[in-house]
């Protein structure tokens, strides 16, 4: 089982099928000749050879012919894999330069299905980064303890997070889920919906144990956005009242109060950029 998801690992960063069975091979055995290579993984020697070359000039593999004979052999894993990371970020640079010279401007303004979990989370990532006045989160445990990652490491923003567990996450405003209990074990997956500054929003569906995405959808469109982003602010302010309403505490109505204070800043940044959407449509229409 380990050496098949090796395999399919070494597949994903750019190896063929060939190329995946004998680096595993001398990973296991070391120095060798390509004669004996293709005899122990039964292929025939002429594509073995050819796979040896490649892995070469991929940087996976170094031969040896100082004896008369050419022998192969691994380079560290760490190295090769440093090795792709450096060519994959000096060709991300260089795309990103050019598409910049297309002086293209897209506009999604759709509603984009997400169908892969990296994608999901580099998303949550680029919003929380690029968020401007205020987002809101609403995570099951699952996809909090990704997300956490990159809340740990941004400062200067207005984060409102709902949990369903205890997470040790900096974060402005933390809103505790008021369903004491929920028992996270019955249910058949996880959830997490990410509103930023009214005008982009993320929800995620992946299974129990979230290893796989069931269901995810993106959107700039910034009347969804606004609605969606609406509907949590009240949410949230809601749960934390709840919470106060069936709390012990003797001074529970001056809490409340206090939450409702806190929210009134969220609610003004709501109404202007209600108004300022107004505006811009309005002015489309008449151009």
């Amino acid at each position: 089982m380990a050496k098949e998801l090796l395999l399919q690992m070494l597949r994903e960063i750019g190896l063929s099928e060939l190329e995946a069975n004998i680096y595993i091979w001398l990973l296991e055995n070391k120095r060798s000749t390509g004669y004996k290579i293709a005899g122990q993984i039964g292929k025939p020697v002429a594509n073995t050879y050819k796979a040896l070359k490649s892995l070469q000039t991929k940087g996976a593999v170094i031969s040896d012919e100082t004896t008369g004979k050419t022998y192969f052999d691994t380079i560290p894993v760490e190295e090769f894999l440093h090795k792709l990371e450096n060519e994959f970020t000096r060709k991300k640079e260089k795309i990103i330069s050019e598409v910049d010279k297309l002086e293209v401007h897209q506009e999604q303004r759709g509603i984009y299905e997400l169908n892969s979990k990296d994608l999901v989370y580099e998303k949550i990532k680029n919003m929380i980064l690029t968020t401007e006045k205020v987002i809101l989160i609403d995570a099951f445990p699952g996809p909090m303890k990704e997300i956490s990652k990159f809340l740990n490491n941004v400062d200067d923003k207005a984060i409102y997070v709902k949990t369903y567990a205890d997470e040790d996450v900096k974060y402005t405003r933390r809103i505790k889920a008021a369903i004491p209990d929920l028992l996270y074990s019955d249910l058949n997956g996880q959830w997490v919906i990410v509103l930023k500054d009214t005008t982009e929003s993320l929800i995620a569906f992946f299974n129990k144990d979230c290893t796989q995405l069931v269901h995810a959808i993106w959107t700039c469109d910034p009347f969804l956005s606004f609605v969606l982003f609406n509907g949590s602010a009240y949410e949230f302010n809601c749960t934390e009242i709840i919470e106060q309403v069936h709390s012990q505490e003797h001074n529970k109505l001056e809490k409340i109060e206090g939450i409702v204070d806190h929210y009134k800043e969220m609610y003004k940044y709501m109404r202007l950029e209600e108004i300022n959407f107004i505006k811009d449509k309005s002015s489309r229409r008449i151009e």
